[in-house]
């Protein structure tokens, strides 16, 4: 369902695969925020997790940058040249702002998860988005309702 999703939106709005590579790391970060958070909600309806506030419970913690960055480390060792490419600009984006619930560290590499999102995303790799995210958020899911 959420790959689905995906896939629809970009079709229906008219989104078109850009260059991402011509794009700032922040930019990516900006745009893979927005995709994970879809992927994220999605995935949880689809668990058949019925209470809003549950789900909004989970999803925050979810989509914060603690859980990002404990994401990323767990994919980093299985990202393709290009991938970690996108990552690593992320990651080393000059970003103002550290939310308080994380790290500098964390905070950082939660950019890079973001702009690795951001870059499949604008590359059309939606498939892979779901390759890299999906057991992520299952084992995430599972411990959650446990």
């Amino acid at each position: 369902m959420a790959e689905a999703l995906v896939c629809d939106l970009c079709e229906k709005l008219g989104i078109k695969e850009r260059d991402p590579k011509a794009l700032p790391g922040l930019t990516l970060a900006y745009i893979g925020d927005c995709v994970f958070e879809i992927v994220v909600r999605s995935t949880l309806v689809e668990s058949g997790l019925n209470h809003v506030s549950d789900l909004n419970r989970i999803a925050t913690r979810m989509v914060s940058a603690k859980a990002q960055a404990a994401f990323a480390k767990t994919i980093e060792e299985s990202l393709e040249d290009d991938e970690r490419d996108a990552y690593r600009r992320g990651k080393n984006a000059n970003s103002t702002s550290i939310p308080k619930s994380a790290s500098r560290v964390e905070y950082h590499t939660a950019t890079g998860f973001e702009a690795l999102i951001g870059y499949l995303f604008l590359e059309g790799k939606k498939e892979r988005i779901f390759e890299i995210c999906e057991p992520l958020l299952k084992e995430a899911i599972a411990k959650k309702k446990s």
